[in-house]
């Protein structure tokens, strides 16, 4: 099987794990936050703050070195594993330190046990690492849906249960600690390998000289994603942190709705196309073409429905949470496409300046979302945006120099998706100014055919390749 039908069927199998645990994820999510409110929401933000980080960096950080490396020996995969543990106890001693701090600093005494029960998810991830990232290499995706699908049902069981049963908050710690447990178990489950002491130092710095640029790169993501829930928990409290929270969160699925399955397969089929020889940039600017064609409707979409969308899912208690989804969707397209170009940065082994860039958007969020506070959530939200498009050309740029190719036709490529998206957005809101007496669900029963039609018709006249271009990649061409 060549390497572009193993990414086409690894994008199916993800696709497939990724939309159902999505799905799952956003039923849960919706249930517990209907069954506690804003506040218990809140509070999970901003201790979650703290674990979220710890977790990310040694989810995907050093085992990328497995992955990106040309050649994989025994002792690759063991100086990376024991790599993983040092860093996982090393983050989980500095989760409990900073408890009381972090619980003093938002005025919450709960966020102190919140950290500490949370605190050995860290350890779990870190454990789990290798086993992915040999199931990603071998782009074995099934496994990998059936496992995310797997925790996010068990999960989401226990959460909801002990909702009902009335312990409150920490039926998200429940419900967050089964899900990645169950995580482990099937990919321990799933692949032959298992640690031992065999590796050499030359073994150990290659690994971690690779890791500590991921390291880099995963912190400033993720500096980057819990920066303004600091900013607006410090400043604006618990229920403002809830309200932008549930916003992110739902900008966030739907995002991995598209990002997720092209960003996983696409990494490993970078790699193996570099090992090959084969033209990775070329898969590149077809993702984006791709990419683009799809999100740019789907969050205009979201930015112009976002009112009835918060009523009919969440409930008018959430009816503040609209005008921060309306900003914060724009973030939506950001994700989808920015994170390929990062996996294709990574896949050359470009951590290092991929990393500069994402601490680069830390920046200039930390100093705009710290003036926009003043001025409210919404505000925030904006900031958020702003900072992540100012440096955004710069990605473009990157990927660009590695693939050998004009940065233009990188950008070009999504200027007839953002017309037809515009005509789009402005057709809906157009209708939606007419009939302003419906209710949520009659709103989206009409305005979101109406909005599919106009994008169909704008793209069928003049974008009538990329149809060819989703035929082709599903089929492996």
């Amino acid at each position: 099987m060549s390497v572009t039908q193993q990414f086409s069927r690894g994008v199916a199998w993800m696709a497939i794990g990724n939309w159902v645990e999505q799905a799952v994820n956003f039923a849960v999510f919706v249930t517990l936050a209907r069954l506690l409110g804003a506040k218990d929401y809140g509070l999970l933000a901003m201790a979650s703050v703290f674990i979220v980080m710890a977790e990310s960096l040694v989810r995907e950080s050093l085992s990328e070195y497995l992955i990106a490396a040309n050649e994989l020996e025994e002792e690759d995969l063991n100086a990376t594993f024991w790599l993983l543990i040092g860093l996982g106890v090393m983050l989980a001693i500095l989760l409990l330190l900073l408890a009381g701090p972090a619980s003093r600093t938002y005025g919450e005494p709960q966020v102190r046990t919140l950290i500490l029960a949370l605190a050995p998810s860290v350890m779990i991830v870190a454990v789990n690492a290798v086993p992915v990232a040999i199931l990603r290499r071998a782009m074995d995706f099934r496994i990998l849906s059936l496992r995310a699908i797997a925790g996010v049902v068990l999960g989401g069981v226990v959460g909801i249960g002990m909702a009902l049963a009335g312990f409150g908050v920490w039926s998200f710690a429940g419900q967050w600690l089964v899900m990645i447990s169950t995580n482990a178990v099937m990919a321990w489950g799933a692949v032959d390998w298992r640690p031992g002491l065999r590796t050499s130092q030359f073994h150990l710095i290659r690994a971690a000289r690779f890791g500590v640029k991921v390291l880099g790169l995963r912190a400033g993501e993720l500096a980057a994603t819990q920066t303004p829930m600091l900013m607006i928990g410090a400043t604006l409290g618990p229920e403002a942190t809830g309200l932008y929270a549930v916003a992110w969160r739902l900008v966030e699925a739907l995002s991995f709705l598209i990002a997720t399955p092209l960003r996983q397969a696409s990494q490993s089929a970078f790699a193996a196309l570099g090992r090959e020889g084969g033209d990775a940039g070329a898969l590149l600017l077809d993702l984006g073409r791709m990419t683009g064609f799809v999100a740019l409707p789907f969050f205009t979409g979201l930015a112009v429905l976002a009112a009835p969308i918060i009523l009919l899912v969440f409930g008018s208690q959430w009816q503040a949470a609209s005008p921060v989804l309306s900003a914060l969707a724009a973030m939506g397209l950001f994700i989808c496409i920015g994170r390929v170009q990062g996996s294709f940065a990574l896949a050359a082994g470009r951590a290092g300046m991929l990393a500069g860039l994402v601490w680069s958007i830390v920046g200039l969020m930390a100093g705009l979302s710290w003036v926009a506070s003043a001025q409210g959530i919404v505000a925030v939200a904006a900031a958020v945006v702003l900072a992540n498009y100012l440096v955004w050309p710069l990605y473009f740029r990157l990927a660009a120099s590695i693939a050998a190719m004009p940065v233009r036709g990188f950008m070009q490529c999504h200027l007839l998706p953002l017309v037809g998206s515009g005509l789009m957005g402005a057709g809906v809101l157009f209708l939606a100014g007419q009939r302003p007496e419906w209710g949520p669900l009659a709103q989206l029963a009409v305005l979101v055919p109406v909005g599919v039609a106009i994008y169909g018709a704008f793209a069928l006249i003049f974008m009538r390749g990329r149809f060819q271009l989703l035929l082709n990649l599903a089929r492996g061409h």
